[in-house]
């Protein structure tokens, strides 16, 4: 079973989409920080994102991917986070490490998920 496919199960197509690029998002924030956002918070502010969306979005995420706690293990284990944090090393210029980082998400859907 792939990430994509755990969350179609459990929230359906759109939402798992919407999901798979918080994860992106989350694995980007990672990568400037270099290390996890402490809180949503933090994830908001160094992605230049209101609070509100942030909350919405991880809210959704939670519900397509219930057993974890942040997309940190997905995009580890996807092999997603090392190549965030490549782009981010090279470009260094949040915005175009996320424009260049899009196609990735589709990557990151069809990796195994780990149970």
């Amino acid at each position: 079973m792939t990430w994509a496919d755990l969350g179609y199960r459990n929230a359906g197509i759109r939402a798992t989409s919407r999901d798979l690029k918080f994860a992106m998002a989350w694995g980007l924030a990672t990568a400037e920080l270099g290390r996890e956002p402490e809180s949503i918070e933090e994830y908001a502010a160094t992605l230049e994102e209101s609070r509100a969306t942030a909350f919405r979005d991880q809210q959704a995420f939670r519900r397509a991917f219930p057993k974890e706690e942040s997309p940190t293990r997905m995009n580890v284990a996807s092999g997603a986070q090392a190549r965030y944090e490549e782009m981010y090393r090279r470009l260094r210029d949040l915005k175009r490490v996320s424009a260049e980082a899009q196609p990735m998400v589709y990557t990151l859907g069809a990796s195994p998920a780990i149970p």
